[in-house]
């Protein structure tokens, strides 16, 4: 994983937004990167050009660059180093204005605070960017530190590119001395739970989870096959509220998955999980496209 450089943090000056806001300081931080600070005014008045008159981009951009001075002055902690803020205003529907604009300038993170997740939800499917996502049930920074990431949860699906996302998650275990806690998801389907329940497919759960562990074994870069801070877990049930209840179970402090693109299975395998993780976690996600 490359340095985290360059964060793109698009705000609509909520409350979750601005709590994102400190995990985004926190980042660019550790490498003295830039913050983009992006405002989207929506395409409301080109439906509605009778409000035009009482509506002046300028003026927004003005508000945005003095939002910006008060979070260089009275938020940002004075040891966040050279930590440089930017700010850009864009019109149009926010999850395209978002994508577009982290693509433009190649940005190493998007970090958003996610109230409902539909926005984020969009804009993960959108862009190719990772994208760090705070939860609407997130816990407050105090509660969950800046400092230092202490546990990461890692869940996978085994997808030919899930390879990426775990040395994302051992890249960042590196970074913070973390633990990391490897995932996998069992979901055996109607058919398979009623034959189980039946008492058919004789040991099959144990098989399945044999081979599963066996997968996330080979999944762990060598250097940390035998580390006791790896720890290894294999659930069975929906992914997106296992995930959830998983990364409670163990006090997360990150929950990074991988998002694909598979034409119309692509909705049900990745929006349903971040849906569901974005509105029952209180963990934030980090979505990394594969």
């Amino acid at each position: 994983m490359a340095p985290i450089k360059k964060i793109l943090f698009p705000t609509d000056f909520s409350a979750n937004a601005d709590q994102a806001l400190g995990y985004a300081m926190r980042l660019a931080g550790i490498h003295g990167g830039e913050i983009i600070v992006q405002h989207v005014v929506g395409n409301y008045f080109d439906k509605h050009p009778h409000w035009t008159t009482l509506f002046d981009v300028h003026e927004a951009q003005k508000f945005l660059d003095g939002y910006a001075e008060h979070l260089r002055k009275d938020i940002l902690p004075k040891d966040m180093g050279d930590v440089h803020l930017r700010t850009v205003i864009s019109k149009g529907a926010l999850p395209d204005e978002i994508a577009a604009l982290a693509q433009n300038e190649m940005a190493d993170l998007v970090v958003m605070g996610s109230a409902k997740g539909v926005i984020t939800n969009k804009v993960i499917r959108m862009t190719n960017r990772p994208v760090f996502a705070l939860s609407a049930h997130a816990r407050g920074q105090d509660e969950v530190g800046l400092r230092k990431v202490e546990k990461i949860l890692i869940a996978t699906d085994f997808s030919p590119h899930s390879k990426r996302v775990v040395q994302y998650a051992f890249d960042l275990k590196r970074m913070f001395d973390s633990t990391i806690y490897m995932l996998y998801v069992i979901e055996p389907g109607h058919a398979v739970n009623w034959a189980l329940r039946q008492g058919h497919l004789v040991h099959a759960r144990e098989k399945m989870r044999e081979w599963a562990n066996n997968q996330l074994v080979n999944l762990t870069p060598d250097e940390f096959i035998n580390d006791p801070t790896v720890i290894r877990l294999v659930e069975e049930g929906n992914a997106g509220s296992t995930i959830a209840d998983v990364a409670v179970d163990v006090g997360a402090d990150l929950t990074i998955l991988g998002t694909h693109e598979y034409g119309a299975v692509h909705t049900r395998l990745m929006g349903t999980t971040t849906d569901e993780l974005l509105t029952k976690t209180t963990t934030p996600i980090l979505a990394v496209k594969l």
